[in-house]
């Protein structure tokens, strides 16, 4: 008879031949006599992975994983590196191809523009995931960013001189040795300056930093600002915000946050000072994830900052009224019902990502703070990310758009409540969430499958909140054709995981991944005037 310490080891070994197995059958068979097929070869030690890595549903190939824990042995896999890998399937050869030529802005056409408009025009390789920008001191100049994995592996940025009505086209260089730039984010200065970061990725050693470019041209032409990140190699979906204030004391100054390894980071510039030299850790013991977060400024320079955090499924705030210089300690304002990642049928493959979009104004005695996210619905049956619905379109379960606020500077929370729930079996995720900083009018998109009894083509909604968040105007729809990213020839990143939204002066621009009529990914945009 088996002892219980003999059933414990043979159970073990047991597991371990079944990973190495599982494993792997994994590895992608990569082109012959390239670097990549040398590196998959290279990196074959499977022992250096985990046996619950067999569940964890992240799609990354078991080599890659391993040539990850080379170098980093401990702490949670970037999301990023769903991006390298794509990147190294495109190019075998593993170095990164010449940089494309940029596209001016055009003169202006006189034909009536339509209310959809193709940011990035006609490309050759899918684009997707993007951030949008108007320039406050100026706002006929609107800056986008979006990833290029495929194509050039650079971020791509548009911009523009007349109010969208068309675009220039240019891309951030390479500096030392990056191969790849994921993670889009841009923004503007007052003194006209145009600024984008982004995750940039060495293949060899894998390494992810947060790279910072300026640009004194509207968005032509780029150069290196900074690495905020300093000597961290994990950095993993950043997010930023310039402080526009004409009021606030800490006009100008840049932050940025992010996830690496297991915390949150911030750093800020100052202007005249530029970037602090080393970034600083702003979460505590409560948190151990952070990844999904996002930072805002009101008219006072006061700095909020937020994050989801899967351990507890809790949502983390801070503060600071010092320009960043110290924070407080991060406490919960609110919940989430599932956890990092989870599958609907219009994002099957590339999973919907729960982050948090944030914004900030100040009303009168009001200081409002507002976050919006996607979500399990919380119904019966829906409320742990094991129920979400997966490919199964007829699932009870679906995902909504929830947020909360403070009207008192963050003291005080509201209720976590849902913006629009419709009885539908449809899928709301990727919200931004942006505030009108001249009228304080709030404004929403999201993609919604609400109008595809299939669950698998969406359009852009947009929503509005003239009342401080208490309530929302009925859903508009923003596209003038729905997107299907499960169909054949769709690429594997399918919308990325987030949108851009930015407004002022009673105008907003929403931009968005858009693959109308079958062509590959193209980053899409439309005027949404305030007509109160």
């Amino acid at each position: 008879m088996r002892t219980p310490f003999l059933t414990a080891i043979l159970l073990l070994l047991l597991a371990c031949a079944a990973l190495t197995t599982a494993l792997a059958g994994s590895i992608e068979d990569a082109e012959p006599r390239t670097a990549l097929e040398r590196l998959v070869a290279e990196n074959q030690d499977f022992s250096r992975l985990e046996p619950g890595e067999l569940r964890d549903g992240l799609p990354v190939p078991a080599w890659l994983r391993v040539l990850w824990r080379r170098d980093h042995p401990d702490g949670p896999y970037p999301l990023l590196l769903k991006e390298v890998h794509e990147w190294m399937l495109a190019h075998p050869d593993l170095v990164p191809p010449e940089e494309p030529e940029p596209i001016p802005v055009p003169a202006r056409r006189k034909a009536r523009i339509g209310a959809n408009r193709r940011v990035s025009g006609p490309w050759p390789d899918p684009i997707n995931e993007s951030d949008v920008q108007i320039d406050r001191w100026n706002p006929k100049r609107i800056l986008v960013a979006s990833n290029d994995i495929k194509g050039s592996g650079r971020l791509a940025v548009f911009y523009s001189k007349d109010g969208g009505a068309t675009w220039g086209r240019s891309f951030l260089p390479f500096v030392e040795n990056d191969s790849i730039h994921a993670d889009p984010t841009v923004d503007w200065s007052s003194d006209g300056t145009a600024w984008a970061t982004t995750a940039a990725v060495e293949v060899t050693p894998l390494a992810l930093r947060l790279r910072v470019y300026r640009s004194s041209d509207g968005g032509a032409t780029w150069k290196l600002d900074d690495t905020p990140s300093g000597a961290q190699g994990r950095v993993d979906k950043q997010m930023t915000w310039m402080d526009h204030s004409r009021t606030s004391p800490y006009r100008d100054t840049f932050y940025a946050i992010w996830r690496d390894r297991n915390g949150v980071f911030m750093n800020r510039r100052v202007p005249g000072k530029g970037w602090a030299a080393m970034p600083v850790q702003v979460n505590g013991p409560e948190s151990v994830d952070g990844l999904g977060c996002d930072v805002t400024t009101n008219a006072k320079g006061h700095v909020f900052a937020l994050w989801p955090e899967p351990e507890n499924r809790k949502i983390l705030f801070i503060q600071s009224k010092n320009g960043g210089a110290t924070w407080t300690a991060p406490r919960s304002i609110g919940s989430t019902w599932g956890i990092y990642q989870m599958i609907v049928p219009a994002v099957a493959e590339r999973k919907m990502l729960i982050y948090l979009s944030a914004g900030a104004y100040v009303r009168g005695k009001k200081s409002l703070i507002y976050a919006a996210w996607a979500d399990l619905s919380g119904a019966p049956g829906c409320r742990v990310r094991e129920d979400a619905p997966g490919e199964n379109v007829a699932s009870a379960c679906k995902t909504r758009i929830w947020f909360l606020r403070s009207a008192d500077g963050g003291s005080t929370w509201s209720a976590p409540r849902k913006v629009n729930d419709p009885a539908a079996k449809s899928d709301q995720f990727a919200p931004a969430l942006a505030v009108d900083e001249t009228t304080g009018a709030l404004a929403l998109i999201y993609y919604d499958t609400v109008a595809d009894p299939g669950r698998k083509k969406t359009h852009v909604y947009y929503q509005a909140s003239y009342d401080d968040g208490v309530t929302w105007t009925k859903p508009l729809r923003v596209t003038t054709q729905p997107t299907d990213e499960t169909r054949e020839g769709s690429d594997a990143r399918q919308y990325g995981d987030y949108n851009g939204l930015s407004g002022y002066a009673g105008q907003f621009f929403p931009t968005w991944t858009d693959r109308r009529a079958s062509s590959p990914e193209e980053i899409w945009t439309a005027t949404v005037r305030d007509i109160r």
